[in-house]
């Protein structure tokens, strides 16, 4: 993957990155034993090697690919000879697996990162899109709660009034996850924008094209997204669980948006003075399930000041717990038989402000039609 430099980010966001962790905050997690689903990903393998550097006296590290774990793992024995490093190998959709790693692991945190976060993929597969980042979350979730852990739940501004099956996903996985909160348990919800630069983000095409002499796609240069460095996000993460009580949500000043157009040229400024000739741009338009606008809370949320002055809480309105249930074993029903019709149908009433693109609707219904062709019997029975 094309990496970034600092000063590369730098430039792109128009801004310096923020170091939000102090000595206090890295000495807390000294000691301590960590677990990170999806950790072969971005921002996983990012939170990895913050908390690597902290000390902590084991590191288990939960990822479904094989090739990322072993990546992840050699690189952190490479840079921390002392460490304890657990690599499981194993599906968040598993939760005996799960449960198992947390019970050999007793961590004092769950960091939950695992999920599928491409819009456009996840508009294609409803069923593998709330098999991991809605049910995945929910056994996470439980295998932390079982052992006692605390839970972060690691969210997007993509479930602010979700337009595409990925935002409805997530925003699905925080309600989940908030109406836990208790004296005895508190999760913790942190959202955050667009990660520069990490694997398979916009950047990283656009530099790919630039340097193939090829142009760059743009959805529209008006589009505005807001952007943050995979350093910030992992310190935002580390942060909330130091400052968390339980059952709140928490945001990054990421400062404004960021318009696409102008992120072309920047990066297309900094490519030229590499040495890479300028190349055109490929206006595509907005692909199903994306915004203009991306935004960072809705749903009536106020963003309140924390002790530090860049993270931002909201306590979000529990969900009625017999609702999030009923839910939760309807849409387990509709993937175990791929109703993809039925889970989007669902989504859309457990999170009224989701509004499916007709894509996904399309798409959907066929995928539904050919499952209950094959099998009318078994989907009369789970509809």
């Amino acid at each position: 993957m094309t990496r970034f430099a600092t000063t590369e980010l730098e430039t792109l966001l128009q801004r310096p990155t923020r170091r939000l962790l102090t000595g206090q905050d890295r000495r807390a997690f000294a000691g301590r034993r960590v677990l990170i689903t999806g950790a072969g990903g971005s921002i996983g393998s990012a939170l990895a090697r913050q908390v690597a550097a902290c000390g902590p006296s084991r590191l288990t590290l939960v990822d479904h690919s094989e090739f990322n774990l072993f990546q992840v793992e050699r690189e952190l024995l490479d840079r921390f000879r002392s460490l304890v490093v657990d690599p499981v190998l194993a599906d968040v959709t598993r939760g005996a697996l799960l449960g198992q790693a947390c019970r050999a692991a007793r961590p004092h945190v769950v960091y939950h990162a695992a999920a599928y976060k491409h819009v456009t993929m996840t508009e294609r597969a409803v069923c593998a899109a709330v098999a991991v980042n809605v049910l995945g979350t929910a056994r996470a979730l439980r295998a932390a709660r079982d052992v006692g852990a605390r839970f972060v739940l690691i969210s997007s501004d993509k479930a602010a009034a979700p337009r595409s099956v990925m935002g409805a996903t997530k925003r699905l996985a925080e309600l989940v996850v908030t109406r836990e909160a208790s004296a005895a348990f508190r999760p913790i919800v942190v959202r955050f924008g667009n990660v520069l630069g990490s694997s398979g983000s916009v950047l990283t095409i656009m530099r790919e094209r630039i340097r193939a002499g090829r142009p760059v796609p743009v959805t529209d240069p008006d589009a505005t997204r807001y952007f943050m460095t995979a350093d910030e996000a992992v310190s935002l993460v580390m942060k909330t669980d130091l400052l968390g009580r339980g059952g709140e949500t928490y945001w990054l000043d990421m400062g404004e948006p960021v318009r696409l157009g102008d992120l072309v040229d920047r990066l297309m400024s900094l490519e030229q003075a590499a040495g890479h000739p300028p190349v055109g741009l490929e206006i595509i338009g907005l692909r199903p399930g994306e915004k203009l606008r991306e935004e960072l809370t809705d749903q009536g949320l106020a963003m309140c000041p924390t002790r530090h002055r860049r993270v931002w809480v909201a306590r979000q309105a529990r969900s009625g717990d017999e609702t999030i249930a009923r839910a939760l074993g309807r849409l387990r029903r509709f993937v175990a038989t791929g109703d993809a019709l039925a889970a989007l149908e669902q989504m859309s009433a457990v999170v009224p402000e989701f509004v499916p693109s007709a894509d996904a609707l399309s798409r959907a219904r066929g995928q539904s039609l050919q499952v209950r062709r094959a099998s009318p019997a078994r989907a009369v029975r789970t509809a």
